[in-house]
């Protein structure tokens, strides 16, 4: 998860170490299918001049799904809309960290069992709130919108993430520019180039085309 998130994992008999010896040493090869979605969400904000209407709500959708593309591309994870797919992300209107009594809200959550599967969602008030909060001054609507999609889309692919490496410590990172970056309350996250980070290598070893 980003920010004040964290994943969940379920260890089924097996420590930490050992688990993710084993996660890291499986051969190249395996083809996972993994769906992303949009449930109804909606937004509006006076820097947009109004609410999203559907078409907006379609370039959002189209351009997270190029950030999603773009992040896994050379590896083996075929991305759909399948929500019976093995990993799994859906956007949601608002997501609240269950940790807390009070309403505290987040940008995403996952959780994964090592090996069989994860599932998470990214919540899209929040990115979309971020998106418009770090726009400079005069962002045109289109601007505002591309911003948003970018920010679901890289918010999916940190929980995408968290769910096929489920063990590996991606926080571990001060590249404010790179996926695996805890939190989504950045400016990076909505503009300019995202790069991968260390669990890159990770990804290649697990899910590589080669």
């Amino acid at each position: 998860m980003m920010g004040s998130q964290s994943v969940i994992v379920a260890l089924a008999l097996m420590s930490g170490a050992s688990l993710y010896g084993l996660l890291a040493s499986r051969p190249q090869g395996r083809v996972v299918a993994a769906g992303f979605w949009f449930d109804e969400v909606s937004f509006e904000s006076s820097r947009l001049g109004g609410p999203l209407d559907q078409a907006d709500l379609r370039t959002i959708a189209s351009i997270a799904r190029s950030e999603l593309a773009t992040a896994f591309a050379g590896l083996r994870v075929n991305l759909s809309e399948r929500p019976d797919a093995r990993y799994r992300v859906r956007v949601v209107q608002h997501l609240l960290d269950r940790r807390f009594r009070r309403e505290v809200a987040i940008a995403g959550e996952s959780r994964a069992i090592p090996g069989f599967g994860g599932s998470g969602a990214v919540s899209f008030f929040f990115l979309a709130s971020g998106a418009v909060a770090s726009a400079p001054e005069g962002a045109d609507r289109a601007s505002l919108i591309d911003a948003i999609g970018r920010g679901v889309g890289r918010a999916a692919v940190h929980e995408f993430v968290h769910q096929l490496l489920p063990l590996a410590p991606i926080h571990d990172t001060r590249d404010i520019q790179s996926y695996e970056y805890a939190s989504a309350a950045r400016r990076e996250q909505y503009f300019g180039e995202m790069r991968w980070g260390p669990a890159r290598p990770l990804l290649q070893r697990a899910y590589g085309g080669g």
